[in-house]
C-alpha cells in the first residue's frame, strides 16, 4: 500500500476567501456588507471577556485605537461592568454566588405558572 504524503498548505486567495464565507452566511439568510472581517468583531469582545487588555487584543490585528474602539469593542469600563455584576475585575473569575440558590418553589410558580406542566 502506498502512503501519500500530506498535502501542502496552500494560501487561499482573498476573493476565494470572501466568496466562501459569503455563501456561508447567505445560506441561512444572514445579510451582512461584512464577508472577510465579519468575525473580527466577536472575537475581540470575547478576548475582552476573558480579561484581555486592548494592548493583547489589538497585537491579534492590525487595528489601530480608532478602529478597534470604534468598531470592534464597546466603549464601555469592563473592569466598571464586571464589578457592578458582583464579579471581582482581576481575573477570568465568574462564578457568582447568587446562581446557586434555588428560589423557592411558590416564587417559581409565580414567575412561571406553567412551571409544573
Amino acid at each position: 500500500m502506498k502512503i501519500k504524503p500530506p498535502r501542502q498548505a496552500q494560501e487561499w486567495s482573498s476573493s476565494s476567501h470572501r466568496e466562501s464565507i459569503g455563501k456561508a452566511i447567505s445560506s441561512p439568510g444572514i445579510r451582512s456588507n461584512k464577508k472577510t472581517h465579519i468575525n473580527c468583531g466577536s472575537s475581540a469582545r470575547m478576548a475582552g471577556n476573558v480579561c484581555a487588555n486592548v494592548d493583547q487584543i489589538r497585537s491579534e490585528g492590525p487595528w489601530n485605537n480608532i478602529t478597534i474602539n470604534g468598531a470592534y469593542l464597546t466603549n464601555l469600563p469592563r473592569e466598571l461592568l464586571r464589578s457592578m455584576a458582583g464579579f471581582p475585575t482581576y481575573a477570568r473569575f465568574f462564578y457568582l454566588a447568587r446562581a446557586a440558590l434555588n428560589p423557592p418553589t411558590s416564587l417559581c410558580k409565580k414567575l412561571f405558572p406553567a412551571i409544573g406542566e
